[in-house]
């Protein structure tokens, strides 16, 4: 395929990729609130600005067997940033090894893109904020089924305590008890030529360790998710549509809650499990053939019984948008604001808050 060559001497074909970019970000929040998300304003200790460099190398290696297609991905991506809205300390660089996985036939073992994923931010940069679909990668061993005509059904074994979505790496301590099992998820997708679609859903466990409650629970979280190509308004563009609801298993509705989040508590002597549920849709329309238009809204809702007074139920709006200028091939110049509102319920003693982002990002891929 293209931008493939062979490796000498052998039989498999290799292909270097990646790009560098260069993020600038301002940050307004609203005087109510301390944060959403790590936006803290215009704190005289904090900072209102950061800057984001980032490097991303992908190597992807294929060799055709009697078995099938065997195939080796790397995608590795080097950070440096400022702490932006956070203390106003010194630039933070940071290695992150997002992809690592080997396919071979249907079988896919690894560091990939969890398989409960599916409209997962594909518009928008989501620079500090994101809307409510999951965009996690993971340790998993996955095996996919074809049916033939674009239908797939997989079913993949995947460690939650390793996963990119903080929401579902739980950290030790109460009421979170250790990892013992992995996570199950398992997806039927369609992909043809008006577009594609997924049915999705997981089963997670929650351990509890706190004090004398010692117990674990199986949460599950279900999902449904469609594009739908629009070549009669451009050949690149799309519209999307998600819906997610999660009961003890909330990293599955999004990497991006505002507010603080638990998937369970201990409250009372027992495992008692916090709820989610969120509706996302986005466009991407090109205006040119070098200017392309990109917007993502969602609404979730999180519900928990905890009694914490610094915790409570909250409904969270997002709405992101951008514009891309690309003056050369693999050149983009994207210009972003991210808006998030927080409104809390009526019983908890937290102020409802919004905040903008507004970001500039240079990026050339290769």
């Amino acid at each position: 395929g293209a931008g493939f060559f062979y490796i000498p001497g052998s039989d498999t074909c290799l292909k270097i990729g990646g790009f560098v970019s260069a993020t600038y970000n301002m940050y307004w929040h609203s005087k109510n609130a301390t944060d959403i998300g790590g936006v803290y304003g215009w704190h005289r200790g904090l900072n209102g600005i950061s800057t984001l460099a980032r490097a991303d190398v992908q190597i992807d290696a294929r060799t055709n067997t009697e078995m099938g297609l065997l195939r080796s991905f790397i995608e590795l991506e080097i950070n440096n940033a400022s702490y932006g809205s956070l203390a106003a300390t010194g630039p933070a660089t940071n290695v992150k090894l997002n992809k690592a996985f080997i396919q071979f036939g249907p079988l896919t073992a690894g560091r990939a893109t969890s398989f409960f994923d599916f409209f997962n931010g594909d518009y928008t940069q989501n620079i500090v904020f994101e809307a409510s679909h999951a965009d996690s990668n993971v340790n998993l061993l996955a095996y996919t089924f074809s049916f033939g005509n674009g239908i797939t059904a997989t079913l993949s074994i995947e460690d939650p305590s390793t996963d990119s979505n903080a929401l579902r790496r739980a950290t030790l301590g109460a009421p979170y008890g250790g990892v013992h099992s992995p996570d199950l998820v398992a997806n039927v997708n369609v992909t043809q030529a008006w577009g594609s679609a997924q049915a999705m859903a997981a089963l997670h466990m929650d351990d509890a360790a706190n004090g004398t409650v010692q117990q674990n629970k199986t949460g599950y979280a279900l999902g449904a998710g469609v594009k739908v190509n629009l070549p009669m308004l451009g050949a690149a563009d799309q519209i999307a549509l998600q819906v997610a609801y999660a009961k003890g298993a909330i990293g599955y509705i999004t990497n991006g809650f505002g507010g603080t989040v638990f998937d369970f508590d201990t409250n009372g002597g027992t495992i008692n499990q916090s709820t989610a549920w969120a509706i996302a849709a986005g466009m991407t329309h090109g205006f040119t053939k070098t200017i392309t238009g990109n917007l993502e809204a969602s609404y979730a809702k999180y519900t928990t019984s905890r009694s914490a007074a610094a915790v409570g139920d909250f409904a969270q709006w997002d709405v992101i948008g951008n514009l891309t200028w690309q003056p050369v091939k693999n050149l983009s110049i994207i210009g972003e604001l991210e808006y998030r509102n927080m409104d809390y319920s009526a019983a908890t003693p937290v102020l409802d808050s919004s905040a903008l982002v507004g970001s500039v990002r240079v990026k050339r891929e290769f």
